[in-house]
């Protein structure tokens, strides 16, 4: 089953705690995997969804430069600089990222595995193709330009200061995930995914076969089982939760709790051993963590004391005593009167 593939590729004993499968739509999975161009790349069926001509020709132009052919205008000093802004500004307006808020949790548990390459590129194959067809379609095409801007050693450096690599990601994450609350954690979360789809995009975003072969199988349970939610489309169907064994209340909690720990505590202690994060950007960050995720800052630092081994105060010279201080309070002045002889 397709459900029960990616629940195994996460390692979690049920998809509950990182997917409401009431909002995927089986529509979305099929024209996804199916209906697509010679690339690879989504075919829209609703052409009003398509990005924009002049987005698309400015995007073509970073991506092939110095090939500008869609582009009629001259070149001048600092073009590039100007159409890449563009292109930025575009995604930036942007009101749900590109891998929607629906989905957050699901990207965030992949981070577990980016060590494991093969499970990794798995688990992003299975949950992209959850997305709707014109968000796929957006960051198969966003992330391409991406890298192959990273890689173009022809185009003139996008910044003065940071690499062309690291500027893709700073300028893009937050367009491609990021939570509803827009947490200054979700930064470093995003950064981390989509550096990883930047280097594997071409494998992520394609469909191999046995994917293909899950997808038919689920498709061909959906049309056996008929069971409809409520405000699903009225020909899209999904299977009952096969895949979810039944457990206690109290295991239900605590597989919640902890069930995707693995890849937020790995986040916390890259935060917590950045030698290159300034004391204030930590404290900030790590007040946000604790926050954000208590239970899994609470293993990491269960004293104030393991917290403050991070920050080792300065030692700060005292102040000379004044010699004035060690004597007596002071003494009111009475007046005396004085006798001449």
């Amino acid at each position: 089953m397709y459900f029960y593939r990616l629940q195994k590729v996460l390692g979690l004993d049920s998809l509950d705690e990182v997917l409401d499968t009431k909002l995927v739509n089986s529509k979305h999975i099929v024209q996804n995997a199916y209906n697509v161009n010679k690339q690879g790349i989504v075919a829209l069926e609703d052409k009003s969804k398509e990005l924009p001509h002049w987005i698309l020709s400015a995007m073509k132009c970073l991506a092939n430069w110095p090939s500008c052919s869609d582009l009629k205008q001259p070149t001048y000093s600092g073009f590039e600089r100007d159409v890449f802004k563009t292109i930025v500004d575009y995604f930036g307006q942007m009101k749900e990222p590109l891998l929607t808020f629906h989905f957050f949790d699901v990207f965030v548990s992949v981070l577990g595995l980016l060590q494991k390459h093969s499970k990794a590129v798995e688990a992003l194959q299975i949950s992209c193709l959850l997305l709707p067809p014109e968000n796929r379609k957006r960051l198969q095409l966003l992330v391409r330009m991406m890298a192959r801007i990273s890689f173009n050693k022809d185009l003139p450096p996008l910044s003065d200061s940071v690499r062309t690599r690291t500027v893709m990601v700073q300028a893009f994450s937050r367009c491609i995930l990021c939570s509803k609350d827009e947490m200054d954690l979700d930064e470093l979360l995003a950064a981390k995914l989509v550096s990883f789809l930047m280097d594997n995009y071409q494998e992520i975003l394609s469909v191999p076969s046995a994917l293909k072969c899950s997808i038919e199988e689920y498709i061909v349970h959906l049309q056996r089982v008929q069971i409809k939610y409520a405000g699903a489309d009225t020909d899209a169907t999904f299977p009952p939760r096969s895949f979810c064994h039944q457990i206690s209340t109290d295991e239900f909690e605590y597989q919640r709790a902890t069930g995707s720990q693995e890849p937020l505590a790995a986040l916390l202690e890259e935060i917590a051993m950045n030698k290159e994060m300034s004391f204030k950007d930590k404290k900030k960050k790590l007040k946000q963590f604790q926050k954000s995720y208590p239970e899994v800052y609470r293993v990491r630092f269960p004293t104030p004391e393991s917290e403050a081994v991070l920050f080792p105060e300065k030692t700060k010279q005292k102040p000379p005593i004044l010699m004035w201080a060690l004597k007596k309070p002071f003494q009111p002045f009475h007046r005396t009167r004085s006798f001449r002889m």
